[in-house]
């Protein structure tokens, strides 16, 4: 796709995927982790956490011989992420705060 938005959305565009870049910002690399922290199940955290490491987000470290276990650690570009995160975070508590109501926005402005 030739738009920036179109073409980052195919990446991080999806619920799970957001909140496992949160998980990961906030220091989770193990895939127990994030299987803790979400509550995901196995098979969607596997292909999500296999197609951040595909899109370059993420990088796969082999921390275990036997079992192999592995750990996913931000790359630059999975770390570049954090202002998006941010805006996001900004943006949900200014308009989807718990407890407001969503009359609140539309009345607000309808001068």
């Amino acid at each position: 796709m030739r738009c920036p938005i179109a073409r980052s959305l195919e990446r991080v565009g999806e619920w799970w995927s957001i909140l496992i870049l949160r998980d990961a910002l906030r220091g989770s690399t193990r895939f127990d982790q994030f299987r803790k922290n979400l509550n995901i199940a196995p098979n969607i955290l596997t292909r999500r956490l296999n197609a951040f490491v595909d899109a370059g987000l993420l990088e796969r470290r082999q921390y275990c011989e036997h079992p192999p276990r592995h750990e996913y650690v931000l790359t630059p570009a999975g770390r570049d992420f954090q202002p998006v995160m941010i805006a996001l975070l900004t943006w949900g508590n200014k308009h989807f705060a718990p407890g407001r109501r969503r009359a609140d926005h539309r009345t607000r402005h309808a001068h």
